[in-house]
């Protein structure tokens, strides 16, 4: 975003050095050293056999990288609470100018979320995930299969059927900037919607019907309607082609 008044750029500096530093990086080292800390604590403080002191060593790992987990999924909840709220209240302002603090909180609260969101690549489970996003806000159907790397900013905004399957590194963007402002969108994907990897859904577009099959990199732009069938190709057309 260009033309941000200073405090702007001042803060978002700040904001992106410490606070990953704090509540990423520091957490994160703690756990991974933490079986080695209970290993010498054991040995040295508590007198158990060693058989005892293996075990619980071993315990210790995986129950710091659950606590860890649970940590950065719960950071990134706070950091979406207290810088946005809600997006689709967001979303009710129209059009917000880029130098605003609105439009400021959007950009340092999407880059804060998708800092602390990797847990969600590193355990790579589809209930995990939709679990998260529902957190955040967004409504998804029963049955539907997100891999965990989607990158989705506005989750509030986005409505996704059942039965869907939405493949590694798409994009659902609810977001575009329009009129030298910030524009925010929903984003609807019917029931048994099939989105490819690296495709890319853009706000303002829609998918009318159920059973579309949107094919790996393929873009549907604004303005475009997706129907039923296969979709391919930037920007997106209707192709009758076997999958």
């Amino acid at each position: 975003i260009t033309n941000e008044p200073f405090i702007h750029h001042l803060i978002h500096f700040l904001a992106g050095i410490y606070i990953p530093f704090i509540f990423i990086t520091i957490p994160t080292f703690t756990a991974i050293y933490s079986n080695a800390s209970v290993y010498i604590w054991l040995t040295t403080k508590s007198g158990l056999a060693q058989r005892w002191v293996f075990g619980i060593t071993i315990l210790a790992l995986p129950a710091a990288l659950f606590l860890l987990v649970s940590w950065l999924l719960f950071i990134t909840l706070m950091i979406k609470l207290l810088l946005i709220g809600s997006f689709q209240r967001l979303a009710a302002n129209g059009i917000i100018n880029v130098a605003c603090w609105k439009c400021f909180r959007w950009e340092l609260a999407n880059e804060l979320i998708l800092a602390c969101i990797f847990p969600l690549e590193l355990l790579d489970e589809f209930w995990l995930t939709a679990f998260f996003w529902r957190l955040m806000g967004a409504q998804i159907g029963k049955q539907t299969l997100m891999d965990p790397n989607v990158l989705i900013l506005e989750a509030d905004l986005l409505d996704i059927g059942e039965n869907c399957r939405i493949e590694t590194c798409a994009t659902l963007l609810c977001h575009k900037f329009n009129n030298g402002g910030l524009e925010l969108k929903p984003i609807v994907v019917p029931s048994n919607t099939y989105i490819g990897a690296c495709a890319v859904i853009l706000p303002d577009s829609k998918i009318i019907d159920e059973n579309a099959k949107i094919m790996a990199l393929t873009c549907v732009n604004p303005k475009e309607q997706v129907t039923a069938g296969i979709w391919q190709g930037s920007p997106a057309e209707k192709v009758n082609i076997e999958v």
